[in-house]
């Protein structure tokens, strides 16, 4: 790796995630921002929010990818594409010796993480995805710290509830659902989008893999996911390696007030008992209702003591590569979480307990 900062490149801003950690990386003493790029077939939107970060920064944008990669001798990459693109990206990354930090999910399926976890382990490159908050979340962080020093004997019993209230920016319309259904797009679920939040952190936790699952889920609150066939609401129970259970409430209900995210877990040990509110790092600040508020969250903001989740994680990110070693969130926690995730799946459609896919 060359001496001096970091040149890392901004890759589609499909997701609002891409906002958060590409700000990060540009604030980052120890990385520099070359360039901003789309995948050939990004929408106007996507590409719209890429222009306008490319001239904040002052940097090159490019309609392609590939021109990116060409031009301006990439390092790492903050990728936010679609999971049905995201595993040829990544190959195509890893061929060219570029470490990836990946919008989550990963993939749509088992099979893409494992194509990106082959083509990742092939080539030495560092990856890691926006699960941030499942293990960089200070009081999830300290609650990891707790129990791995033993605190609270053996784990035993894990419950969790993970509640993202409604926005616009997030839900999908009616119309576009139809679109897509017409159209055979596949769509993501909330378990896929909110599942790794909690999975990584019952991992972390047990100190285990998840060995079977059992789910229920459906759409109770919003009709454009019916249509899309897809979740907005799920119920796991899931038995790890060791001997550990778990339950967990995940999904998007239709609250437009705080908190602006419901997250909280429990976890029993055989000498103590942890009780988590993810959101206790948070002020909580009222005011006046916004127009235009595109969250219709309206009236609030929810400052953080201390540096965010995004930030940590994007901090971990570069001081992996640059210490040569894994960072905490790895592509093995991405298969595994794909591979849970699809089992849950499964259990939801068979109604039956299903064991966790091994590598």
């Amino acid at each position: 790796m060359a001496e001096g900062p970091l040149r890392c490149g901004i890759i589609g801003f499909d997701y609002g995630h891409q906002g958060a950690f590409a700000g990060s990386l540009a604030k980052h003493p120890d990385t520099r921002i070359v360039g901003v790029a789309d995948l050939p077939d990004a929408p106007e939107v996507a590409r719209r929010r890429g222009r306008e970060f490319a001239a904040g920064a002052g940097v090159p944008y490019f309609d392609d990818l590939a021109a990116l990669l060409d031009a301006e001798a990439v390092e790492a990459v903050s990728l936010c594409a679609p999971p049905t693109r995201n595993p040829e990206v990544v190959a195509e990354l890893a061929a060219r010796d570029i470490h990836v930090m990946s919008e989550k999910p990963v993939a749509q399926d088992l099979a893409g993480a494992r194509r990106i976890a082959a083509a990742v382990r092939g080539a030495g490159v560092a990856f890691t995805f926006g699960s941030h908050a499942a293990r960089f979340a200070t009081p999830i962080a300290r609650a990891i710290d707790a129990v791995r020093s033993g605190r609270i004997g053996d784990v035993r019993v894990l419950n969790a509830t993970f509640l993202q209230p409604r926005g616009p920016r997030y839900t999908i319309s009616v119309e576009e659902a139809e679109r897509r259904r017409a159209a055979g797009e596949p769509s993501v679920g909330e378990l896929a989008n909110f599942g790794g939040y909690v999975f990584l952190a019952f991992t972390a936790y047990a100190g285990a893999r998840a060995a079977s699952v059992y789910c229920e889920s459906d759409a109770f609150f919003y009709e454009s996911y019916r249509i899309a066939g897809i979740e907005d609401l799920a119920l796991v129970s899931l038995q790890y390696e060791g001997g550990a259970v778990a339950s967990a409430v995940i999904g998007r209900t239709t609250t437009k007030s705080m908190p602006t995210t419901d997250v909280r877990h429990e976890i029993i040990g055989s000498a103590g008992v942890l009780h988590v509110n993810a959101m206790s790092d948070r002020a909580f600040v009222y005011g006046p209702w916004r127009d235009g508020d595109e969250f219709e969250r309206g009236g609030f903001d929810t400052p953080t003591f201390g540096r965010p989740s995004y930030e940590l994680y994007v901090d971990d990110f570069v001081r992996a590569i640059r210490e040569g070693r894994d960072p905490e969130l790895t592509v093995a926690d991405a298969v595994e979480f794909h591979a849970t995730l699809e089992a849950a799946y499964e259990s939801a459609r068979t109604y039956r307990p299903v064991d966790v896919a091994r590598d």
